[in-house]
């Protein structure tokens, strides 16, 4: 920082008591972690997704929306970050490509989980989510929930590659040669068109968004067995590298207040989500611990 601004006279008025909390954190965050500052002098955030509808999308006009990126736009903003570089990659690479500083943050419907956790930091959650499934119109293998159809060996599922759902079917018993692993939503709505699989394993909301686009093909259905336990659903945040800190806390600072509100819950509407499913009070300490 230059001129009335700079750090001596920042670091006395925090002795003083001048500053404000906000201002207080954000002294005592920068003072020990540069990230935050680093792309403030860059310019540029660069945030990396996977095409998940309606997390996250690439619309008509080439643009990057849904749930994730509109919301990281108005975060970002909040921090004078409104330059935005989008970095598109499979799933199965977001966390690889982080690490290796691809970018900066991910923005793409990622589930919080212990796991994930000692590799990224996550942000406090912003919107809950319960598990689903997509299937052929009819459903003809009748799947009602994921324990169910791992305890089955007459079904094929395709997952995404190091999503959440292909981790919990395995653990449910269900044989990686009854997975299809697959990139994308795409591919694997593809598989399940092509008769190469059986169903679709995904989160209720990206099920909806494809059986609406195609009502005479598919249909979306909840994991039963979550629908009826709300504690089992999971929670989609932003990640950032384990070394931002700073970032990290800077964003969570930005985003509270913002998210749960009236304003988060009309942005997210046209994708699907109500006001019961944005995140608001929850933090991503509180999940960890579960």
């Amino acid at each position: 920082m230059k001129g009335a601004w700079s750090w001596p006279r920042l670091l006395i008025l925090l002795l003083l008591g001048v500053l404000s909390p906000a201002l207080t954190w954000l002294v005592l965050g920068r003072a020990h972690d540069a990230s935050l500052e680093r792309l403030q002098e860059r310019g540029v955030l660069r945030v990396g997704y996977a095409v998940e509808a309606p997390y996250a999308l690439v619309g008509p006009g080439a643009e990057v929306t849904g749930e994730s990126p509109e919301t990281a736009r108005r975060i970002a903003a909040r921090l004078g970050l409104n330059r935005i570089e989008w970095v598109q990659v499979p799933f199965g690479e977001l966390i690889p490509s982080l690490n290796e500083r691809r970018f900066d943050m991910i923005a793409a419907g990622l589930f919080v989980t212990a796991e994930r956790a000692d590799k990224l930091r996550y942000a406090d959650p912003s919107v809950r989510v319960l598990p689903g499934w997509l299937v052929r119109k009819g459903n003809p293998k009748g799947l009602s929930s994921y324990r169910a159809a791992a305890g089955r060996r007459d079904v094929m599922i395709a997952v995404l590659q190091g999503s959440v759902e292909q981790q919990r079917l395995g653990e449910l018993g269900l044989p990686k040669t009854l997975m299809l692993a697959v990139p994308d939503a795409q591919a694997g709505r593809s598989a399940l068109a092509k008769g190469a699989a059986d169903a679709l394993a995904l989160s209720l909301p990206t099920t909806r968004w494809i059986a609406n686009s195609s009502p005479e093909t598919f249909e979306a259905l909840p994991d039963l067995a979550a629908e009826s336990h709300a504690a089992r659903a999971d929670w989609v945040a932003f990640a950032f590298h384990r070394e931002d800190l700073g970032l990290q806390q800077a964003w969570n600072q930005a985003q509270r207040g913002w998210i749960g509100s009236a304003e988060h819950a009309r942005l997210v509407r046209r994708f699907g989500f109500a006001r019961d499913d944005l995140g608001g009070e929850v933090r991503v300490e509180e999940l960890l611990k579960r």
